[in-house]
C-alpha cells in the first residue's frame, strides 16, 4: 500500500497508543496527521487547509466529541474519506451505529498491527473503487452531454420546424404529427421556403423564386395563381391553418397553436 501513500487522519486520546499507531502506519508508507481528540480532528476534515484526508482512523471513546461524531463529521463531506474505527469499549449498539453511518470497519483494542494495516489497505480500495467509479459516471455524463449538444446541432441543422410540422432538408422529407407525408417537389419547396421564412410573409412572388427554380412571372397575380393549386393541395396534407394566406400579399407558415388565423 506504500505506493498509493494514502493520507490517514490519526484520532486517538491516549498519547502511547497515538505514538504507536501512527509508527505503524507510517511504517506502511502512509502520510499520518494525528490529533489527540475528535474536535480538532472534526475542525481538521472540514478545513480546505486540512482536508484531503483518505482514511480516518479514530477511537471511540474521546471526552466531549466522540469518534461517531468523527465519523459523522466525514461522512458528510463532498468527498468523504473512508472510516475504520478502533475502540477498547465496543458495544453491539455502538457497532451498528457506526457500520449504518458507513463505517468501513470496526475493530476492537488490542489490534494487532496486520489486522490495522489490512483494514486500512481495504478501506482505501473502496475509496479509490468509489472515485474510479465517480469518475467513469462523470466521464460517461460528459460523453452524454457532448453527443447531445452534437445531436442537438445535427437536428437544428437537418430540420425546419414549425409547430408539429417537420422538414427534414437531409431527406427532403415533411412530416407532420410523427407521420411522413407525401408531397410532390414543388410542394416541398413551398413549405422549405416558407419554414425558411420563420413565420414572416413572403409575397407570392418571392415564394416562386425560390420554389420554382425555372419559372419567370411577371406579376404577383401571376405567381398567386401558379401557387394556388399546390397551396389548396398542401392544406389537404397538413392542418389548414399552418399556410395563411395574407390577401393580396403573399402567404406565411405558422404554428396555429400560437398565432392567430384571422388573416
Amino acid at each position: 500500500m506504500a505506493r498509493w501513500q494514502g493520507r490517514v487522519l490519526l484520532v486517538e486520546d491516549d498519547t502511547a497508543a497515538l505514538t504507536s499507531l501512527r509508527r505503524i502506519l507510517e511504517g506502511a508508507g502512509y502520510h499520518v496527521t494525528a490529533v489527540t481528540d475528535g474536535e480538532t480532528a472534526c475542525r481538521y476534515l472540514e478545513t480546505e487547509d486540512h482536508g484531503g484526508y483518505d482514511v480516518v482512523l479514530t477511537d471511540l471513546r474521546m471526552a466531549e466529541v466522540d469518534g461517531l461524531a468523527v465519523l459523522h463529521a466525514a461522512r458528510r463531506l463532498s468527498d468523504p474519506p473512508e472510516v475504520v474505527v478502533l475502540t477498547g469499549y465496543g458495544t453491539l449498539g455502538t457497532a451498528i451505529e457506526a457500520f449504518r453511518a458507513g463505517v468501513y470497519d470496526y475493530l476492537l483494542k488490542p489490534c494487532k498491527p496486520e489486522d490495522l494495516l489490512n483494514a486500512i489497505e481495504g478501506a482505501l480500495h473502496r475509496r479509490y473503487d468509489h472515485a474510479l467509479q465517480l469518475a467513469t459516471l462523470r466521464e460517461q455524463v460528459r460523453h452524454a452531454v457532448h453527443e447531445l449538444d452534437e445531436q442537438s446541432i445535427v437536428e437544428q441543422v437537418r430540420y425546419l420546424r414549425v409547430g408539429d410540422l417537420l422538414i427534414d432538408r437531409f431527406n427532403r422529407r415533411v412530416i407532420f404529427r410523427n407521420r411522413v407525408i407525401q408531397v410532390t417537389p414543388t410542394e416541398y419547396e413551398l413549405l422549405h421556403c416558407l419554414a425558411e421564412a420563420r413565420g414572416r410573409t413572403l409575397s407570392f412572388r418571392e415564394i416562386v423564386q425560390r420554389a420554382y427554380i425555372h419559372a419567370h412571372v411577371a406579376t404577383d397575380e401571376d405567381a398567386h395563381q401558379l401557387l394556388k393549386t399546390h397551396i389548396h393541395n398542401l392544406r389537404h396534407k397538413i392542418d389548414p391553418a399552418y399556410i395563411v394566406n395574407v390577401r393580396g400579399i403573399g402567404y406565411r407558415l405558422i404554428d396555429p397553436r400560437f398565432f392567430r388565423s384571422g388573416l
